[in-house]
């Protein structure tokens, strides 16, 4: 049974993704935000393009040998036998008609004259000479055009080859290149700002004193965002103090297209961040109904800078970030099919006891049987606050708000982590 989102419970995920995205949609429009530049296609990848491309001749642009053979005129004789009198190879084309009864030797991708009847493999002839002439004899029943590839078999003139908002992967870019395009323009990536706040956080390598630990979710973040393309642009670490937060938001704010801070956005005593972003901007919605990750909070800064307040728990920051702050990122980068991480359906590999409440993405390990069933190992350690919880991980488990019991082998929804975030 679904419990109704409040106050005090948060949005739903899907319904704060949902919200996150019809704000940066308006955002857009108002504002105009999407950049763009013209770079080479060998600079492309993974860039999304900003224009339609369509195709403007035919490609190849001629019809090509699908085989090692020969290319044959019509035929006269009721003894299937041509002359041969040439041949065409790849960059060096048979540039002549052929007339009836002539043939040329030809190989794999080469032109094929406009006049061929067809093309014949190798293997399915012989060869004589007569005359000091070399003809090729061949009893097969030849059908027109056999073996010949289309001068439009690759792209045809006005084709589509990439719609506005695509993303430029390798078979994308290739394509392109293959129709004679050497240039595209493409959004710019979003500049981000990173947060971090609270003061017991101190560098990584530095003496700590007690009740004070090495700052490590910056790395974190930072290097989730590189893995999927984008880039941190500045980081700033700040003690709980108001001035310094909200004069360190603004800085960023100015420097960036997008600010992201993890950590003073829950309910403590010096938790500012709420109140500092509706001072400078506006919180759109505030926490999420979730676990981890209840302490979230999405908004504006200035009204045009969008900013996402993550927890400060390392795995509720990780699983924040991928799940809502990506989405957002890929619409800020003019992407039309927003991607998200791949949903399959998986057996957990032991019995899963759990408090209903609130829906929870569990983490655990991917395991491939001998049958190739697949199967959730559910690691032991869930808490948000240690990092042990998502290192090892390949996969969140989702459980519903309802579930408080699974027993082994109940398949349950999970989305895979391994090879694009963690």
């Amino acid at each position: 049974m679904r419990i109704e989102n409040n106050r005090t419970q948060g949005l739903y995920l899907n319904d704060a993704i949902k919200k996150i995205l019809e704000e940066i949609d308006s955002l857009i429009l108002k504002n105009n935000i999407l950049r763009n530049e013209e770079i080479n296609l060998d600079e492309a990848l993974g860039k999304v393009s900003i224009e339609e491309i369509v195709s403007k001749e035919d490609i190849p642009g001629y019809r090509s040998s699908v085989m090692d053979g020969y290319a044959l005129g019509e035929s006269t004789n009721k003894i299937s036998k041509w002359k041969i009198i040439g041949e065409s190879f790849p960059g060096k084309p048979f540039n002549e008609l052929l007339k009836k009864d002539e043939a040329i030797s030809i190989s794999t991708g080469s032109f094929v004259p406009d006049n061929c009847f067809c093309v014949i493999p190798q293997e399915q002839v012989s060869l004589e000479v007569l005359n000091g002439n070399e003809y090729v004899v061949s009893n097969e029943k030849l059908s027109r055009n056999s073996w010949i590839r289309e001068k439009n078999d690759q792209v045809f003139k006005g084709e589509i080859l990439l719609k506005k908002g695509g993303k430029l992967t390798p078979g994308i870019l290739s394509r392109l290149a293959s129709c004679g395009i050497k240039t595209i323009k493409v959004c710019t990536i979003s500049k981000l700002g990173l947060l971090i706040t609270g003061d017991e956080l101190i560098k990584s390598g530095s003496v700590r004193k007690k009740g004070e630990i090495w700052e490590s979710n910056s790395l974190l973040i930072k290097s989730i965002a590189e893995k999927i393309g984008y880039e941190i642009n500045e980081i700033h670490i700040e003690k709980d103090n108001y001035k310094n937060i909200k004069d360190s938001l603004i800085n960023i704010s100015q420097l960036n297209d997008v600010v992201i801070s993890i950590g003073g956005i829950s309910v403590g005593k010096k938790d500012f961040l709420k109140d500092i972003i509706n001072e400078i901007g506006e919180i759109k919605f505030w926490k999420l109904f979730l676990k981890p990750g209840k302490p979230f909070a999405f908004g504006l800064i200035n009204k045009n800078i969008p900013y996402f307040g993550l927890p400060g728990n390392p795995a509720s920051a990780a699983i924040t970030f991928i799940q809502l702050v990506w989405p957002a990122l890929q619409k800020l980068e003019g992407i039309n099919n927003i991607e998200f991480p791949l949903r399959f359906k998986v057996k957990i590999n032991s019995d899963l006891k759990r408090r209903n409440g609130r829906p929870e993405l569990l983490r655990g390990k991917l395991i491939v049987n001998e049958d190739g069933e697949l199967f959730a190992d559910i690691s032991k350690e869930q808490s948000s606050s240690k990092i042990s919880s998502i290192s090892n991980t390949d996969l969140l488990l989702e459980i519903p708000s309802e579930i408080d019991f699974c027993q082994k082998g109940t398949l349950l929804w999970a989305q895979l982590l391994k090879n694009n975030f963690l």
